[in-house]
């Protein structure tokens, strides 16, 4: 496997999922060993233009784990000379010559392309606009594929705020790869998928069924999928619609009703951070995985940063 810039999910093929899926493996090994070496004296650069704790802290523990140290900015935009007229592509030149990889977050879709167009050293894309998340995306495949034991005929129903998760939207593109998936979009009236990832399912042949309006069908749903991805459905989403806004809060929930009527071996993921749409009581069920969606993201990312700079345990 090699990997030089992690831009976006279509530059995977199923091969190399198995194999970033072996190395996290070895990767969890290791992080319960107290870490290695194996990046010793190679330097990440996290270069944050939107703020997020958990993406960040993971990549730098991964970092650190491996023996690598780290320059970090959690707010990129407030010192950045972008301000001041000053480009991304100029950012990233320079940080060449401070940094071995440089994990990137950015509010605008495809900045991630944009600075490996000029970049000399790796470059690993935490989110761009709502483009794409790949490495949060790679996690999720991850957790689906240890907790139920593989990919192949999953049935998957994200919920929520689906026309700006960027971490749904790569993961439906890793999924595309697998057989016999069925995804269920499930929404509000405003927030559903957007029409090119729906066309691209149909290319791939992956069956969906779209479900947008005020009354979701959870209950029914509850019965049937493995997996309940649910997202949050941001306020700003709706724009002056906060009628809509009120009445989503209280319906897209995942709640006890739901709890009850699931399977006994299906899932629920988050990316996280939450809001109502997971209250905290779910949290004690051993069904509920969104925490440990947290380290297995550890062991994905401590994978990729190996697999970046070709050094293997």
């Amino acid at each position: 496997m090699r990997l030089n810039h992690i831009l976006e999910a279509q530059q995977f093929n199923k091969k190399m999922l198995k194999e970033v899926f072996t190395l996290a493996d070895q990767m969890a090994a290791l992080a319960q060993g107290g870490g290695s070496d194996l990046l010793k004296n190679r330097i990440l650069a996290s270069l944050f233009f939107v703020p997020s704790n958990r993406t960040r802290f993971s990549f730098e523990s991964a970092m650190i784990r491996l023996g690598g140290q780290i320059l970090g900015s959690d707010r990129a935009e407030a010192f950045s000379s972008e301000l001041d007229g000053g480009s991304l592509e100029d950012t990233i030149t320079t940080l060449n010559y401070f940094a071995d990889v440089i994990v990137l977050r950015h509010h605008l879709s495809g900045s991630a392309k944009r600075a490996a167009r000029v970049s000399n050293v790796p470059i690993i894309n935490a989110g761009d606009g709502t483009a794409q998340h790949p490495t949060q995306a790679l996690l999720d495949l991850y957790t689906i594929e240890r907790e139920l034991g593989g990919v192949d005929g999953v049935v998957i129903a994200f919920v929520g705020d689906l026309a700006n998760s960027r971490n749904v939207r790569s993961l439906c593109y890793f999924l595309a790869k697998y057989t016999g998936i069925k995804v269920h979009f499930v929404a509000p009236q405003p927030l559903g998928m957007r029409d090119d990832l729906c066309q691209y399912l149909r290319s791939q042949g992956v069956t969906f069924v779209e479900a947008y309006g005020p009354e979701p069908p959870l209950l029914d749903l509850a019965r049937k999928v493995d997996v309940f991805y649910v997202t949050q459905i941001p306020v700003g989403s709706f724009g002056d619609r906060l009628d809509d806004y009120e009445a989503s809060k209280r319906q897209f929930v995942i709640d006890r009703r739901v709890l009850k009527a699931m399977k006994k071996n299906s899932i629920i993921m988050h990316p996280l951070p939450r809001g109502p749409e997971i209250p905290p009581e779910m949290d004690k069920d051993l069904r509920a995985v969104y925490f440990q969606q947290t380290r297995y993201g550890l062991c994905i990312r401590m994978a990729l940063l190996c697999a970046v700079f070709q050094r293997f345990p």
